[in-house]
């Protein structure tokens, strides 16, 4: 069992107020028989308090340096090879050919659950995109993480452009994933697997392609476009600020000629998995690391501190 945040334990000295207070009122209490020449309880009789109102300070702080019992998951499978899956989560990947068609997003997940099914033992990070590249979740072998960090980290806009463009996405982005680390130095096989409708503001292709082969990255386009895909406001309007931007087949070409790869759709899914691991090879199956899971014990224990609370309640009230 390890503490998250030890220092916060501290909290504990807190309980001397309640305890200087509970011996104030004894000491009045006290008092006030011998006024009445009463003969008071003996301390040792009236133990239960004192002691009930340590043991809530005690919880608490304990609750407070948020005790976490690790466990660890030993999983086997390709340490030479890692593959990022990035989306492009702009506001255009809303677009779809009907109102009750899954949209460019929600094809672009079920392909990426598809692929990962086919590279089970090659470990699969995810990033998103729009005017900036960023991670959502590093290079894994467990499957069930991948499946809920797809769920519930990737949408629209999420996190929003920091520009104010109309085109939000920026394909000269990929070049900081090959730069910034994204993959583990010791990994020499390295894949980006592109899902976007190509729709870019103007990049710079010949730099792209400097910065992928620098970083040794190669670049599966998995392109989701149809031109008479629209963005519905409703069941009936479709959004008149956005249309189909025919450059996109280009522009993802032009992306997938940078990372030395090739360029798919939605129907492409059996032969995009065949491209993968045609990139990753094969290689060693090795015990890659340890996987740490951990459960939070501070909600337990910090419920558990109800009841000697509930005594020292009682006993005020009732007793």
């Amino acid at each position: 069992m390890t503490f998250l945040t030890p220092l916060a334990a501290l909290v504990a000295l807190v309980v001397i107020v309640p305890l200087a207070a509970y011996a104030l009122l004894e000491l009045r209490a006290r008092r006030v028989s011998r006024v009445l020449k009463l003969t008071p309880p003996s301390f040792r009789s009236r133990p239960g308090i004192p002691v009930a109102i340590v043991a809530v300070a005690a919880l608490l702080a304990f609750a407070a340096a948020q005790p976490v019992v690790a466990g660890t998951q030993k999983r086997v499978g390709r340490s030479d090879a890692e593959v990022f899956f990035v989306f492009d989560s702009s506001r255009s990947m809303l677009a779809k050919q009907d109102f009750g068609s899954p949209t460019r997003l929600a094809r672009a997940k079920d392909l990426a659950l598809h692929l990962r099914q086919s590279l089970a033992d090659v470990p699969v990070g995810i990033a998103s995109l729009t005017d900036r590249a960023l991670p959502d979740l590093f290079p894994t072998l467990d499957a069930q993480v991948f499946a809920s960090t797809l769920e519930d980290s990737i949408g629209i806009e999420r996190p929003p452009p920091s520009g104010t463009e109309k085109l939000a996405t920026d394909f000269g982005e990929f070049g900081s994933i090959a730069a910034n680390n994204y993959f583990r130095p010791q990994v020499s096989k390295r894949l980006l697997v592109i899902f976007s409708d190509g729709e870019s503001r103007a990049f710079d292709a010949n730099k792209l392609a400097g910065k992928l082969r620098a970083g040794h990255v190669r670049v599966l386009f998995v392109h989701l476009w149809d031109p008479r895909e629209k963005i519905f406001l409703t069941s009936k309007a479709a959004d008149p600020g956005y249309r189909p931007d025919p450059e996109s087949r280009r522009e993802a070409a032009q992306v997938a000629a940078a990372g030395d790869g090739k360029v798919f759709h939605d129907g492409d899914g059996d032969a995009l998995a065949s491209a993968a691991k045609d990139v990753l090879g094969s290689g060693p199956a090795t015990t890659t690391r340890e996987q740490r899971t951990r459960v939070s014990l501070a909600p337990y224990v910090a419920l558990s501190a109800l009841f000697p609370l509930s005594f020292v309640l009682y006993r005020r009230n009732f007793a």
